[in-house]
């Protein structure tokens, strides 16, 4: 089928062999505009003969020095010039558009899950000029600082500042599924957990929250007694077996409120345990970029302010 009807098509046969055309008249040396287009001479004197074979008409004269353009060239320069040219332009300004500047934000697995993936998307489309990736690990490291442009870790708390936020402070409550505490009416004192199921998250190193040894240090009892001990190694498992019945979990204000008010889980005690802990909101570099800046905050209007109840 012809494609004379098409004319994109149809010039496409075409349009390389104009460019290089256009950059011979420029030139007016077919060695010079050869190695700008890194063709060989003969390739390209090649390429022009084949272009003046499909009009019919010679659009070069050959030169002892370069060549010239006949009447026929001239009048197809004159012609295609200013348009190949504007979409040449066209094309390269799409083509050198800044790339999205990236942001990357560094937090442990358990507030990424509970906290930071929720709202996620809405931070993605308040701030769509940038390439936002969320880093979580189960302990954040240090050392690792240099890959992010901002860090939310569970950390001593200090005063606000211009680089730094503390989100919440550490409290924990003990928590269990109502009908886990249905099946065990006998929970009427804290001595009473040792008896019963505990839920932990491990560690692979020194944890900087409360694990139940120290939970329960802080109410002046030790971890003994006969009650099973469960351990996972992700905050999200130890929820899902809190709220599936299966013991009683430590509980961080801040990251379970929603499971708390939707009855997913209850309070196994009220009594809480606070340290001197918080999730505390860093940009890590010393002049942080406005972009980083904005996203910091976004984050501490939404996790503090009056977003944080939504």
């Amino acid at each position: 089928m012809s494609d004379l009807g098409n004319p994109y098509s149809f010039f496409a046969r075409y349009s390389a062999d104009l460019c290089l055309f256009l950059l011979v008249a420029d030139c007016g040396q077919l060695s010079r505009a050869a190695e700008l287009c890194g063709l060989s001479q003969p390739r390209l004197s090649q390429r022009m003969k084949s272009l003046e074979d499909s009009l019919g008409k010679p659009l070069l004269l050959r030169q002892r020095r370069g060549v010239a353009l006949t009447r026929a060239g001239q009048d197809l320069r004159d012609a295609v010039e200013p348009h190949l040219r504007e979409a040449s332009a066209a094309f390269l300004r799409l083509q050198q558009r800044p790339k999205r500047r990236a942001v990357v934000i560094e937090t442990d697995l358990a507030l990424a899950s509970f906290r930071l993936l929720p709202i996620f998307p809405a931070l993605c489309a308040d701030h769509d000029s940038l390439r936002l990736s969320l880093l979580s690990r189960q302990l954040p490291d240090r050392e690792a600082d240099g890959m992010a442009d901002l860090t939310v870790r569970m950390e001593p708390r200090c005063a606000d500042g211009p680089r730094v936020r503390c989100l919440f402070p550490e409290r924990v409550v003990a928590v269990c599924s109502p009908g886990f505490k249905a099946r065990h009416p006998q929970m009427r004192q804290l001595r009473d957990l040792l008896d019963l199921p505990l839920i932990d998250l491990t560690s692979v190193a020194v944890a900087p929250w409360f694990t139940w040894p120290r939970w329960l240090q802080h109410h002046g009892l030790s971890l003994s007694g006969s009650g099973d001990r469960l351990s996972f190694s992700s905050y999200d498992h130890v929820i899902q077996s809190a709220e599936e019945g299966l013991g009683i979990a430590l509980g961080w204000r801040g990251l379970i409120d929603s499971r708390l008010a939707a009855g997913r889980l209850v309070p196994a005690f009220e009594t809480e345990a606070e340290s001197d802990q918080g999730y505390v909101l860093r940009m890590t570099a010393a002049r942080p970029a406005a972009e980083v800046r904005a996203v910091f905050d976004w984050i501490s209007l939404r996790l503090t302010g009056p977003e944080a109840a939504r």
